[in-house]
């Protein structure tokens, strides 16, 4: 149960009404601030369990909506066959793993078998009795629960509990039936969904629970009201000859919520139930002595539905908390909150880094604007001063070639080709500052460029010369000065002229 919630709302589904309550907890206590209902569709359920998700989803957010109930936190009652709901005792030695036992014992109720099970448990105390290991169990069809959570879930409810309607009920009639009652036993008895479920309460504890089909031959009012007649007599029978040494004055609550019973049905019982005090419970009269504005805006509260929403409140200190929303709904919405918080704290942190690099690229954008207009000029005239140099090369070569008569070098070298295919493997990108020949036929030709690439390029071409043959790089470097040009060395020997 959520505890510390200001509003709560319980919504009952019965087999044919659709009952809300809202709750809100303030200085003065819970006020009941709206109570409506509404049919429930016939196409929405079947055999107690919950056939069409879509048309109850509708029916309950038209309700809602109608009702201008707002968006809160929402307890719902289980509506799922079949379920169990039993008091259950816990052996000696106390098993090590307490849910396990439960869970192996329920697998043993031939009800729940054959599918996974979906259970809660709580500690009820002893109530008189020698061992106070003794356990309120309820369990269910698990699948049938998460179905029930998705229902819902699509008429856009935040539902936190589903709790069987026979706890809710006595939590809600907690204060006024069955607090401070020590001198008697309570029997509250609920007529609903054709069914008859008894609890049982000493000392403000639960003792006992039973839930018996009314027979379905006997559906008439007056049956029905037989049937609860009969039932309540071998309960109090039964508990009777189980403490014979207990009080045996007994005060008996009937709740008929929305089953109808004979207009004479509280005559009947109290002339053939002996007890202390008999009362037939419905929406009509629960609340007459209780702090509720029942106003004329709403429809009479539901029993069921105001003990939901009760129970988020955490009111009247009743005991008794048994949830049985699905585990793995609950990890499924624990994981999509924890992905939803990462989401939001990425959001934040890529909006940061978004924001730093924005400034980053203005700021680079802004130093690049300001690089480009002072540069243009001075790399204009760097690369028109290389051109410059490097036609005034070319020309040298191209005197050289003409007139190798006036080099001193090895005559046994084609100088004029050399000279030539050096000129025309130069790339445009490339200058060449020096050339000296080294005894032999050994070459080497040292120079600028503007990439790596260019040299590169340069290398290839000299290797395609006839005149030249092993050209290789053997040094290329970062010039240190502004301009960052690649200063280069090249190696190669020259081919030797054939005989004759």
């Amino acid at each position: 149960m959520m505890l510390g919630t200001k509003t709560a709302l319980g919504i009952d589904v019965s087999d044919n009404k659709i009952n809300l309550a809202l709750l809100k907890q303030g200085r003065n206590g819970i006020k009941l601030v709206k109570a409506v209902s509404g049919p429930l569709p016939a196409d929405a359920v079947n055999d107690g369990n919950i056939k069409n998700p879509d048309v109850l989803a509708r029916a309950i957010r038209l309700l809602k909506s109608r009702s201008r109930i707002p968006a809160t936190q929402t307890a719902i009652s289980l509506f799922a066959k079949p379920a169990v709901v039993q008091i259950m005792d816990i052996p000696k030695p106390i098993p090590e793993s307490i849910r396990q036992f439960v869970q192996d014992e329920l697998k043993q109720c031939v009800p729940l078998s054959g599918g996974r099970i979906g259970f809660d448990f709580c500690g009820i105390g002893s109530a008189g009795r020698e061992s106070n290991t003794r356990l309120l169990v309820a369990a269910a069809n698990g699948q049938n629960l998460v179905e029930t959570v998705r229902a819902y879930n699509k008429a856009g409810l935040n539902v936190k509990a589903i709790e069987p309607p026979q706890i809710a009920c006595a939590r809600a009639l907690y204060s006024k039936k069955i607090a401070k009652k020590f001198d008697c036993s309570v029997l509250i008895v609920m007529l609903r969904c054709g069914s008859l479920t008894s609890c049982v309460f000493k000392n403000q504890t639960i003792d006992f629970v039973r839930t018996k089909r009314i027979d379905n031959e006997e559906t008439e009012p007056t049956q029905v009201c037989q049937q609860l007649e009969k039932e309540i007599k071998a309960i109090i029978q039964s508990c009777d000859v189980e403490a014979a040494h207990d009080s045996k004055k007994w005060e008996i609550a009937v709740v008929a919520d929305d089953i109808q019973l004979p207009a004479d049905s509280l005559k009947v019982l109290k002339a053939n139930v002996t007890c202390g005090n008999l009362q037939v419970v419905t929406s009509e009269n629960a609340w007459q002595d209780e702090p509720f504005n029942l106003g004329s805006g709403f429809d009479r509260p539901s029993v069921v539905a105001i003990g939901l929403a009760m129970g988020l409140l955490d009111a009247n200190g009743y005991g008794l908390r048994i949830n049985l929303f699905p585990s793995e709904v609950f990890e499924l919405e624990s994981v999509k909150r924890d992905l939803l918080l990462a989401a939001n704290v990425l959001a934040m942190v890529t909006l940061a880094m978004v924001l730093v690099v924005g400034g980053l690229v203005l700021m680079v954008k802004r130093m690049n604007q300001n690089i480009i207009q002072k540069k243009p000029a001075q790399l204009l005239q760097e690369t028109y001063t290389m051109l410059r140099e490097q036609e005034l090369i070319n020309k040298q070569i191209e005197r050289m070639s003409n007139r190798p008569n006036l080099l001193s070098i090895d005559h046994d070298i084609d100088w004029s080709g050399l000279l030539e295919d050096i000129r025309k493997a130069t790339p445009s990108t490339v200058r060449i500052t020096s050339l000296s020949s080294q005894r032999g036929s050994k070459i080497s030709l040292k120079g600028q460029a503007l990439s790596y690439e260019g040299v590169r390029l340069f290398v290839n071409m000299l290797n395609k010369s006839q005149h030249i043959k092993s050209a290789s790089p053997v040094e290329m470097k970062i010039s240190g000065g502004s301009d960052r040009l690649v200063e280069y060395v090249i190696e190669f020997a020259a081919t030797v002229k054939k005989e004759g």
